[in-house]
C-alpha cells in the first residue's frame, strides 16, 4: 500500500514538473526570447537566407549589435539590421565612407559591397548621406550588405520602441 502511495505521489510530482516546465518555456518564449528566420540577403555575409536567429527582448542595443525591428514601412513585418550608432552621434556618408561625429568610421564586422558606383545624394542616400543627428532613444541601423540593404539610409532613424530584441544566437 505504501508503494502505491509513493508511486502515485511520484507520478503527480512528474506531472506538476512537466506542466511547470511547459509554462516556464511558454513564458520564456513569449516575454524574453523571440526567434525568426532570415528571409533575404541584406545581412549577407554574416547572416544567410534561411538562418534562424534567437533574439533577446527588452535590451538596449549598442553599436555592432544585430537587432530585430518592427518594419517602419510594412506593419506586421520585421527587419534584421545592425546598430551603427545611438543617441548623441551624428552620422554622415561621403562617397561610401562612413563618418560618426565627423570622424571616419571603419566597420569592424564583415560587409558586402560589390557595386563600385557612387550614386549622388539627389538619387539615393546609399553612398552619400547628409549629416543625421541621432536623438535620444533613437538608433541608426545599417545592413551588412551595403549595396542592397533597406536601412536607416532610406528609412531614417529607428526609435527604441521599434526594436524588438538583440541577437544572441544563430543556427
Amino acid at each position: 500500500m505504501d508503494n502505491l502511495k509513493e508511486s502515485g505521489l511520484g507520478f503527480i510530482i512528474k506531472i506538476i514538473s512537466a506542466v511547470a516546465g511547459i509554462i516556464a518555456g511558454f513564458l520564456l518564449c513569449r516575454f524574453i526570447l523571440v526567434s525568426c528566420s532570415v528571409t533575404d540577403n541584406t545581412m549577407n555575409p554574416n547572416l544567410k537566407k534561411g538562418d534562424t536567429i534567437i533574439f533577446l527582448k527588452h535590451v538596449t542595443p549598442k553599436r555592432g549589435d544585430i537587432v530585430l525591428i518592427d518594419s517602419p514601412v510594412e506593419p506586421g513585418r520585421v527587419m534584421i539590421k545592425r546598430v551603427l550608432a545611438a543617441e548623441g552621434a551624428t552620422i554622415e556618408i561621403r562617397d561610401k565612407v562612413l563618418f560618426i561625429n565627423n570622424d571616419r568610421f571603419v566597420i569592424q564586422w564583415k560587409t558586402t559591397s560589390a557595386d563600385t558606383r557612387v550614386f549622388p545624394m539627389n538619387f539615393t542616400f546609399r553612398d552619400n548621406l547628409p549629416a543625421v543627428k541621432i536623438n535620444r532613444n533613437e538608433y541608426f541601423v545599417l545592413s551588412d550588405n551595403l549595396d542592397t540593404g533597406f536601412d536607416s539610409r532610406a528609412l531614417g532613424v529607428i526609435r527604441d520602441d521599434q526594436i524588438i530584441g538583440r541577437m544572441i544566437y544563430r543556427y
